[in-house]
């Protein structure tokens, strides 16, 4: 009887065995590519928290600022109170709300008219019902978070400034709050001109977020600019 070659004996592989391997190879490099893309999405989202990266939803020739740096609260440009704006500026023009800057985030956005899913899905949109910039009451604004992420560094004193087609507005933040996503209640009119924005909170949850952040500002300066019809 012939013996067995040990050498041919370690040759030979199973055709099972070297499937398992190539399919441990296969899966092994499927799961380092998603979790390095992974990281890079992650890192490219939180950038904005930690200053890195533009915040900016949608594209646009930047706003003139026409605010001196000691305006104070409560006072006007123009220095003679707050303009009386013409109905005009009271909607939207194509869809488009107004345009609106931070400076202290390095961000600026168009705001469209409408915050529903379609409305909100490429940046801000304005609360139909709060008031328009210049006409007294509460502005609203609201983002999904995923295009706020840097505003966990706005903080009060920072300003935004609202560019309709007829006029700047300038907010000074005056606080914060985080509360319930039901909580409509921040929207109210305070008595004075004001400016709300809404967004889901945590901001780093993205659709997992349960809870609203809230910010408020107080109008403290705004110019209108009237073009005659005629």
């Amino acid at each position: 009887m012939m013996g067995i070659n040990p050498r041919h004996a370690r040759g030979k592989r199973s055709p099972r065995a070297g499937r398992a391997r190539r399919a441990a190879a296969v899966l092994l490099a499927a799961g380092t590519v998603a979790v390095m893309t992974g990281i890079a999405v992650v890192g490219f989202g939180l950038a904005p928290m930690f200053g890195f990266g533009n915040e900016t939803a949608t594209v646009n020739q930047p706003l003139q600022s026409w605010i001196p740096s000691d305006v104070s609260p409560g006072s006007s440009i123009a220095g003679r109170g707050r303009p009386n704006l013409p109905a005009l500026v009271d909607g939207p023009v194509k869809g488009v709300a107004f345009q609106m800057r931070i400076a202290a985030l390095d961000y600026s956005a168009t705001v469209v008219e409408g915050v529903d899913r379609n409305d909100l899905a490429h940046g801000p949109g304005h609360y139909p019902t709060t008031a328009w910039p210049g006409h007294g009451g509460t502005v609203g604004v609201a983002a999904h978070n995923v295009y706020w992420l840097s505003f966990n560094r706005l903080k009060a004193g920072d300003r935004v400034e609202l560019q309709t087609p007829h006029g700047l507005f300038v907010y000074e933040i005056t606080g914060s709050k985080i509360t319930v996503a039901s909580d409509i209640g921040v929207l109210e009119p305070t008595g004075q001109p004001s400016l709300t924005l809404t967004t889901c909170y945590p901001l780093w949850a993205g659709v997992f977020a349960t809870r609203r952040l809230v910010f408020f500002a107080r109008e403290i300066g705004g110019v209108a600019q009237v073009t005659s019809t005629r």
